[in-house]
């Protein structure tokens, strides 16, 4: 069985690899913490729309109304797109170069703990899967 056929089991994935490339703009943001004329980088946020009209077009979430009196799903959207932006700059120094250190510290810890907390829901659910089939850990 492929987890990744799974829509939660996708969505989580999607968002360890978005989480993953996001700690290496912002280490190269650090490298680059010196040299001079350099703009800090950041990607763009993932909206949870589009994740829930990624997986919808994708067939993997479809609402389905068991009664007459129920509501039918609507539309799939468009999906989202990774891209580096640049990253809002509030001081530069004098030789251009706008790397707040501390503030690309605070980043790459929340995506730390992001991805830690995405690590800890794929666990549970690949857990709550062995347990419904009848498999011990």
């Amino acid at each position: 069985m492929d987890l990744k056929s799974l829509s939660l089991f996708s969505s989580l994935s999607q968002k360890m690899n978005w989480l993953t490339e996001r700690q290496k703009v912002l280490a190269q943001n650090v490298a680059n913490a010196n040299t001079p004329g350099y703009v800090p980088k950041d990607l763009k946020k993932i909206s949870f729309k589009a994740q829930v009209d990624q997986s919808s077009a994708a067939g993997g979430l479809r609402m389905s109304t068991t009664n007459s009196r129920h509501m039918s799903g609507a539309g799939a959207g468009n999906a989202y797109e990774i891209n580096i932006q640049e990253a809002s700059v509030k001081m530069a120094s004098p030789d251009g170069n706008a790397v707040n250190v501390e503030d690309e510290l605070i980043k790459m810890s929340d995506t730390q703990m992001e991805y830690a907390t995405a690590t800890n829901l794929y666990r549970k659910h690949v857990s709550m899967l062995r347990t419904a089939i009848g498999k011990p850990k």
